[in-house]
């Protein structure tokens, strides 16, 4: 449950994101995908056979006897499976389907708009701000292309590549580099990315996509039953526990979170340092699903609740997370597609629900790793009590996925990825999802 708070100020609207005009970022879903090979073309995938058995459903019922294949569901593990199994050559390429070219475009226009508009407060979390020359460092991918008319040769390398931003080598993350292109990602305000671009005809660059941030398979493993945390009642609930179910409940559920290059002006140097940092993103990121939670009211529920006035600016989490924001109205006619739906809902009963995932929040604990270039977020410590309130702890797929879409917002998160059950492999989440 969400208390209500002392010392605040009631305010009549809530902030959201104002969308302006699209940037042209001159890279290609293609292109993107090539460099960078993320699950965004799997989650398009998903999206897309969403559509389709939307389009299907909605047919006379003879013609949807024709099409007894048609996929049902579409959260599958088996594309994900069948791309690593067999990987696409990176020189290869391939036409992306008219779906994900219109979601591609969508998003591109989402990014671009977040990177412009999303500020820290000096003293505060992130909130919204209508002038770009305030909003906060966004991680991009810049690339060079050689050969491109007007090419300038004094881009030709990492180093001059990162000293138009005004940074140092060691600030960037090189994610390609061949005769005829190299890739980095940096962490830069937008406007400076616009003016290079404009200024230098052989450098495009694109916000890095909030969606594109989660590794592959990542959500379909923390929504299986053999990833899940375990819950006390369920447990006690299965009577004599196997040897198998009772290693699977004390491996520790772990999110790894990697951080974007040179954050805190040049990387963190101790602990503490990485602990505020912390801090501060489950902050913001509990500040954004409680917008969210008082968001989704009706206007009569919601006057009779009072705001914390370091919430005013605030963006809701759904708005600030880029399916559930720019491809609402993805699918034609207007109806709702099933993995925006599926993600939306994560978040309704996630973070933006009225239990705020609290037991969640409080029981997490962080392991710094190796060079403080990211840390390890453990669900369920294990020298720490098994949840024992199920909705609001992370034992609820739901709070699991959208602090996984929650964290992949924050302009501080360079990639999340689960854990895996390393010991028993999958061979024991097999196991338990069958049960």
């Amino acid at each position: 449950m969400r208390p209500e708070k002392s010392n605040l100020v009631a305010i009549a609207a809530l902030s959201a994101l104002q969308f302006a005009t699209a940037e042209e970022g001159g890279v290609t879903l293609s292109d993107f995908q090539r460099v960078l090979r993320t699950s965004l073309e799997g989650e398009l995938e998903k999206m897309e056979a969403g559509s389709r058995s939307v389009v299907h459903d909605e047919a006379p019922a003879a013609e949807r006897e024709m099409h007894t294949k048609r996929r049902s569901n579409v959260r599958r593990r088996i594309a994900y499976q069948a791309e690593h199994e067999h990987p696409r050559s990176v020189s290869s390429s391939h036409d992306a389907s008219v779906f994900a070219e219109h979601a591609w475009d969508q998003l591109m226009r989402y990014a671009w708009n977040a990177a412009r508009t999303i500020q820290r407060k000096e003293r505060g979390g992130l909130t919204v701000t209508p002038n770009p020359d305030e909003a906060h460092l966004f991680p991009f991918l810049v690339c060079t292309r050689r050969g491109q008319d007007g090419y300038d040769n004094s881009v030709g390398s990492v180093e001059d590549m990162v000293a138009l931003f005004d940074k140092q080598y060691y600030d960037g993350l090189t994610v390609s580099s061949s005769r005829d292109e190299t890739c980095v990602i940096l962490t830069v305000p937008a406007w400076q990315v616009q003016e290079n671009v404009e200024g230098n005809p052989g450098l495009v660059a694109v916000p890095l996509l909030d969606i594109a941030k989660i590794h592959a398979g990542t959500i379909d493993e923390v929504s299986s039953q053999g990833w899940s945390v375990p819950f006390v009642e369920q447990m006690a609930e299965q009577g004599s526990i196997s040897n198998e179910t009772e290693a699977i409940a004390h491996w520790e559920r772990i999110l790894v979170v990697d951080f974007v290059p040179g954050l805190g002006g040049g990387g963190l140097k101790e602990e503490s340092e990485l602990l505020d940092v912390v801090n501060g993103m489950m902050g913001d990121i509990q500040d954004m699903g409680e917008v969210g939670w008082l968001r989704s009211m009706d206007k009569a529920e919601a006057e009779g609740y009072l705001v914390e006035e370091s919430l005013v600016g605030v963006p809701a989490l759904s708005d600030m997370f880029s399916l559930t924001s720019s491809l609402v109205n993805i699918n034609s006619g207007g109806s709702d597609n099933p993995r925006i739906k599926f993600w939306r809902d994560a978040l309704k009963r996630g973070i933006e629900s009225e239990h705020a995932c609290s037991e969640m929040f409080s029981v997490l604990f962080v392991k710094p790793r190796a060079g403080y270039y990211g840390y390890d977020l453990v669900l369920n410590p294990a020298d720490g009590p098994p949840p024992q309130e199920y909705e609001s702890s992370a034992a609820n797929p739901a709070c699991v996925t959208s602090l996984i879409a929650a964290l992949s917002t924050h302009p501080y998160v360079l990639s999340v990825k689960a854990n895996f059950p390393i010991y028993h492999g999958w061979n024991v989440a097999q196991k338990l999802d069958t049960l």
